[in-house]
């Protein structure tokens, strides 16, 4: 882990900034603002590494804090990480939508919010989450269309599948698959991050989650850590 990495904790409520901070203080500097405004400000003065903020703050949504520091026209861009509800899908998907490097749900858990950011600053680039191999089928659906294709592997954060389809960078699709020996179904939203052609089957595409749960994020960390072979993910 770089000792040089500075992080910026983003929460105007008391108790996050101090169990955020008592968190991360082996992780690097850890400067706090209770608003979007006071954030920037920390920033200009100490240009964080890693900003941590959640995605409603009393002046601006995360949202918002995040498009402003990945857009900054002279400030290099800090690594953003945005604090969700549980509760709440599109908060996950409007964090991902607005370039977030990574999304965590509330209440914080410290050994999530320390892997996060050692997986954005502990080497040259930053680390893929960790993934698990799977072959089960996926349903995505698209342009009034439901296709099949195969779930080859998954993350916390996204998917990688087989289909007989085009899609294209970008675009958004549903999903419907279930893990092994689940009885309940996933249903997330994702958005196509990358796409590789395949010369005897179904192209291949990696999906990024959009709206998805609290709950169904546990499903596949858990499910990630117990089955191997275990690899970095694409993507991230």
């Amino acid at each position: 882990m770089s000792n040089a990495a500075r992080i910026l904790l983003v929460d105007d409520v008391p108790m996050f900034r101090e169990l955020g901070q008592l968190f991360l203080s082996q992780s690097g500097p850890v400067d706090l603002a209770d608003s979007a405004s006071s954030a920037i400000q920390s920033a200009d003065e100490r240009p964080p590494t890693v900003v941590i903020a959640d995605m409603h703050l009393p002046d601006m949504d995360g949202a918002e804090l995040c498009r402003r520091f990945k857009t900054h026209p002279t400030r290099e861009a800090p690594y953003v990480v945005l604090l969700a509800r549980p509760d709440s899908p599109e908060d996950h998907a409007s964090a991902v939508r607005a370039g977030a490097d990574d999304v965590l749900f509330k209440p914080l858990e410290r050994d999530n919010l320390i892997t996060s950011v050692r997986r954005l600053t502990e080497f040259a680039t930053p680390r893929g989450l960790p993934r698990a191999r799977i072959d089960q089928p996926i349903e995505i659906t698209t342009r009034g269309q439901q296709i099949a294709g195969v779930l080859r592997n998954v993350s916390r954060g996204g998917v990688c599948i087989n289909a007989p389809i085009t899609l294209a960078h970008s675009e958004e699709v549903g999903l419907h698959f279930s893990l092994d020996g689940e009885e309940s179904a996933a249903a997330p939203t994702a958005q196509v991050v990358w796409s590789r052609p395949v010369q005897r089957g179904p192209d291949q595409f990696g999906l990024r989650f959009l709206e998805i749960d609290a709950r169904t994020v546990e499903k596949l960390d858990r499910y990630v850590s117990v089955h191997y072979p275990r690899t970095q993910s694409l993507p991230a």
